[in-house]
């Protein structure tokens, strides 16, 4: 009969087991979470270079158009031609200049979410870190109650106690997602 009862130690395998569990589900959500933005901001950083290249060859073609047109003075037959070029001359100057400053602007952006990107792949990995030692942690507590060892839920416990100071972390790391 006694061999029926179980051991005191037990409801607190129990109930650590439990709770490893949903500390489970958090760091795999969060994890998820941030996965799911990673690849966002990598579609909208690959997006910002791609609108990057595209100034960068309007802005080649007005380079272009300025030289052509600085051609076309030399050899203009009059000065009304000459003042037509120099016009168009004038407007291709300043779309350089546009398109350098609208790529130095896109450039920011793409970098500052790619840095962002890099420090949310930072983040997700601490939580699927927890995740292992939590599953860890877990595993080693079911066995523990399965052949009634206690220094394998005691290793189980330190598993545990790695995982959530990993979540923890992971959850207070900036950027935060909440």
């Amino acid at each position: 009969m006694a061999d029926l009862l179980p051991e005191k130690w037990m409801k607190g395998v129990a109930v650590t087991t439990t709770c490893l569990a949903v500390m489970t589900a958090i760091a795999a959500a969060r994890g998820a979470a941030c996965g799911a933005k990673t690849q966002l901001l990598t579609a909208i950083e690959s997006s910002k270079w791609a609108y990057y290249q595209a100034k960068s060859i309007k802005q080649n073609l007005a380079e272009s158009q300025k030289n052509a047109f600085e051609v076309e003075i030399l050899g203009a037959a009059n000065n009304i031609q000459k003042a037509a070029y120099d016009s168009k001359l004038k407007i291709a100057t300043q779309e350089i200049g546009r398109y350098d400053a609208e790529k130095s602007q896109i450039r920011k952006e793409a970098e500052d979410t790619g840095a962002l990107n890099k420090l949310l792949t930072q983040k997700g990995n601490f939580f699927s870190i927890s995740v292992v030692f939590f599953q860890i942690a877990i595993m080693l507590s079911s066995v523990s109650a399965l052949v009634k060892k206690k220094y394998m839920w005691g290793v189980g416990l330190i598993f545990g106690f790695g995982a959530i100071v990993l979540l923890g972390y992971g959850l207070f790391l900036k950027p935060l997602l909440f």
